[in-house]
């Protein structure tokens, strides 16, 4: 057997090697993955809250594991391949500047808990659901259905709006008297209004508040304050205003339009 026979024959083993290892990689990601979860479903104490993007770091380690062992299978001396690396290290490093930050604020991101996955926020102004947070980029659902990415260094250094740090939320509604209403009367009513809410959360910490707001120019204005719970924030203020017109309704009290008077003085309207 010649010297070109033996070589090309040693070249076909680690490749095949290699594809091996390749795929041994990517079968333990898969079977470490399951187990995780299979665990967190049986301990509560184990909350698995980057599901998708625990996957993501799993890949990336295993299959870095499985190109340093390739490497060393494919090229026996590494000396040509090290100096290679070494010529071209600078253009790489320019190349990857950006996703490498990227990457080290992804880490920061899962590290410190800034957002979760399926969480509501607002992060540069934009707000929706966390569809996936991923190492270079977090996956953003907003509530018309689109997709943005926005690279994790954006989210690390800009502000996140959380919009459910617990389960309930203060909610408000406006509502505007005529000037002729009894303000005592309409406070009352509207009190009642609110509390009479099914779905109203309420203890000691978290009550119900009647706010005037101000003289309007066609009405006197007060505003309502209440806390409800996740799954009923949205509903609560059309059901709450539909308990408070019948009782207005109930009890002749008038909830004004915009008007404007007209005084007419020596024939002329001012």
């Amino acid at each position: 057997m010649n010297e070109t026979t033996a070589a090309i024959i040693s070249w076909i083993v680690r490749i095949g090697i290699s594809f091996i290892i390749f795929i041994v990689a990517k079968m333990l990601s898969g079977i470490i993955y399951k187990t995780m979860l299979k665990l967190s479903e049986k301990n509560s104490k184990i909350n698995l809250q980057y599901k998708k993007t625990m996957k993501t770091l799993l890949d990336i380690g295993l299959y870095t594991l499985a190109i340093f062992i390739i490497v060393s299978v494919l090229f026996k001396n590494l000396a040509p391949v090290l100096a290679g690396l070494g010529a071209s290290s600078i253009i790489i490093g320019f190349a990857i500047k950006e996703p490498f930050e990227n990457l080290i604020c992804g880490i920061l991101i899962m590290v410190n808990k800034l957002i979760i996955e399926g969480e509501a926020v607002e992060i540069n102004g934009i707000s929706g659901s966390i569809s996936e947070i991923k190492l270079n980029h977090v996956i953003l659902k907003t509530w018309d259905g689109k997709l943005i990415n926005i690279p994790s260094k954006s989210v690390w250094s800009s502000t996140v709006t959380h919009f459910w740090p617990e389960n309930i939320r203060r909610n408000e509604i406006s509502v505007g008297v005529a000037y002729d209403t009894d303000l005592n009367k309409a406070m009352k009513i509207l009190e009642e209004s609110v509390n009479s809410y099914e779905k109203l959360y309420s203890d000691d910490s978290h009550k119900p508040m009647i706010l005037f707001t101000g003289y309007g120019s066609s009405s006197i204005d007060f505003i309502i304050r209440y806390w409800a719970e996740r799954e009923n924030y949205i509903t609560s203020t059309t059901e709450i205003a539909k308990i408070i017109k019948t009782k207005f309704d109930e009890n002749n009290i008038e909830i004004p339009f915009n008007q404007l008077d007209l005084h007419i003085k020596d024939g002329n309207i001012q």
